[in-house]
């Protein structure tokens, strides 16, 4: 395994650590629209391997979908393509929320 699972607890924790820690959302784009990390680029799962060139590899990336299943897959074809700063956000956004943090909803900036 090439990346590391974090509860939202430590997710949430090393997001306000690092601000170079970057957000990956694999969900779609409706799912995205609805709830949200903040500042999370936006590449559903049936995208990632064709879109894989838009994602800096040398980043640190938090990986995370609703639920945990999507983001596990999404972090083995970014692990298979080189990336080496993994994390994935363990039981996702469904999780992060019953742990009682905060989402973004509403409208997205732009």
């Amino acid at each position: 395994m090439s990346y590391r699972d974090l509860d939202p607890t430590t997710a949430r924790q090393e997001l306000q650590a690092d601000p170079t820690l970057r957000v990956l959302d694999v969900r779609t784009e409706a799912e995205h629209r609805s709830h949200r990390l903040p500042n999370a680029v936006l590449v559903p799962v049936q995208e990632l391997e064709q879109r894989l060139h838009e994602l800096d590899r040398e980043a640190n990336w938090l990986v995370h979908c609703e639920h945990g299943r999507r983001s596990l897959w999404a972090c083995e074809v970014l692990a298979q393509a080189g990336f080496q700063r993994l994390a994935n956000l363990s039981g996702g956004l469904a999780y992060w929320s019953g742990s009682g943090l905060p989402l973004e909803t509403g409208p997205l900036g732009r």
